[in-house]
């Protein structure tokens, strides 16, 4: 999203958090790894905020550590934040009564998790790790995560989108889109939802060690993988743009997807590697590890050895032939 339309939708953004007008229990985690200016937006401001990581950091740790921000109504320094970070994944935003000290001894304790290939570092701030994570949850583990929480926002897909997520008494997850374009009405809460007298929940009293499970490790793989094809249309569109006009933008995508089952057959995996991988694909054609005519390329594949120093071969053989041409 441009700073221009950002601008336009502070607005917007600014009603859907206010609805009320002026009230201390907005709040934003934001990631402060993502770039710079996400630190130095907390520093050049007046807001209330802490690190959510523990103890005496390292300067450089600290300024890209998460950190929970009060945003205040109709505060420069609040908009200036939703400015520049909405549609740019600085963060996602809660609504909570409990005290900025209260609120981060919750939030903390899902900072780590154990799954089942040990235990990671959870980025649950990043709005697309949580808009994905949240419909996962069982009702024991939206109840804990939620806590005091009454909701969370986070930026949709588009940047036009706002996704809300609440909690229902019975214990089920509720969303919907909210949009940030006055001309496509919003998703109303459907009947029943108890929207009108929203749940909230008390801050719990025991922690339990935070668990991923591995169908919600799945959940996340597969997300990643949507992630590497939307990327992947662009740099074929900027790589190889005739042959990605003539074929159309569906066969563009069931290439790079049977490239990317090609490439995890030969032991290709690395985002990097599958790039390049597909980028061939485009070439000699998406079977060429199969072809007859690019016997040369299955003779490499069949080697063993890893998978980086495969794809840097490959890359070199068909450099030679196309020279050849």
């Amino acid at each position: 999203m441009t700073l221009t339309m950002a601008h336009q939708s502070t607005g917007r953004i600014e009603e859907i958090l206010w609805p009320k007008g002026d009230r201390r229990d907005i709040w934003m985690i934001l990631d402060c790894a993502l770039e710079r200016r996400v630190y130095s937006s907390l520093l050049s401001s007046y807001l209330d905020y802490s690190c959510l990581y523990a103890g005496d950091l390292a300067p450089e740790l600290e300024v890209a550590a998460p950190h929970l921000v009060q945003l205040e109504y109709e505060d420069k320094y609040s908009r200036r934040i939703l400015e520049l970070g909405w549609g740019n994944s600085w963060g996602i935003f809660l609504k909570c009564d409990a005290s900025l000290r209260q609120l981060r001894r919750h939030l903390r304790h899902f900072l780590m998790a154990q799954t089942p290939r040990g235990r990671l570092v959870f980025r649950y701030y990043d709005p697309r790790v949580l808009r994905v994570y949240l419909p996962t949850c069982l009702t024991d583990e939206l109840r804990l995560l939620f806590g005091p929480i009454e909701c969370f926002w986070t930026e949709g897909k588009v940047p036009e989108d706002v996704l809300e997520f609440r909690l229902h008494r019975r214990g089920t997850l509720e969303r919907r889109t909210l949009s940030l374009d006055t001309a496509r009405p919003s998703e109303p809460w459907p009947p029943g939802s108890g929207a009108d007298s929203p749940f909230i929940g008390r801050m719990p009293q025991h922690y339990p060690a935070w668990t991923i499970r591995q169908a919600q490790l799945n959940v996340f793989s597969q997300v990643e993988v949507e992630k590497f094809e939307e990327w992947m249309v662009e740099h074929l569109n900027k790589f190889f743009p005739r042959e990605c006009q003539s074929t159309g933008e569906a066969q563009v995508r069931e290439t790079i997807r049977h490239g990317i089952n090609r490439a995890a057959a030969h032991g290709i995996t690395a985002r990097r590697d599958v790039c390049k991988y597909i980028d061939l694909a485009m070439v000699f054609g998406p079977d060429f590890d199969t072809d007859r005519r690019s016997g040369w390329a299955a003779g490499i594949l069949r080697r063993s050895g890893r998978p980086e120093v495969k794809i840097r071969t490959l890359l070199a053989a068909a450099q030679r032939r196309l020279g050849n041409r």
